[in-house]
């Protein structure tokens, strides 16, 4: 199983991720994809430092809305890190729904730690169908 070590930053009161919803999207994964497990770091900045990020890892000067860094070990150890610019998330937030938002570029980081990708028509036919399902089940109330 999934856990996630989440540092909120100066963004604690703007995003709508409590406890219990992380703990429906390690449960959505679980039963998606048994066999994963190991800790997901979460960090939350704004718009300068993630461009800054993403200029040195992806040699791409803008602001993106999430950025993924695999770690490798897994097995109950650290799989990687999941950066999410808050700023970016509630300008994008297509319905108003800033919870879906969050929770979608969550598990949308996470997939890309353990391997999914979607540069490709087929593995996008893998990835967001699955992203979908665990979105949808990490919602559920």
């Amino acid at each position: 199983m999934i856990s996630f070590d989440v540092d909120f930053g100066a963004f604690a009161e703007s995003v709508p991720l409590p406890e219990a919803q992380l703990a429906r999207i390690v449960r959505a994964f679980a039963d998606h994809l048994p066999e994963l497990s190991g800790e997901i770091s979460v960090a939350f900045v704004d718009d300068a430092e993630i461009q800054r990020l993403n200029r040195m890892y992806r040699n791409l000067d803008k602001v993106t809305d999430v950025l993924s860094f695999a770690a490798g070990e897994g097995a109950g150890g650290p799989l990687g890190d999941v950066i999410i610019s808050a700023p970016q998330a509630i300008r994008q937030a297509e319905t108003g729904d800033i919870e879906l938002e969050f929770v979608d570029l969550l598990v949308h980081g996470v997939l890309h730690i353990i391997g999914h990708d979607h540069e490709t028509a087929e593995d996008a036919a893998r990835m967001f169908p699955l992203q979908d399902g665990i979105v949808a089940q990490a919602l559920k109330v």
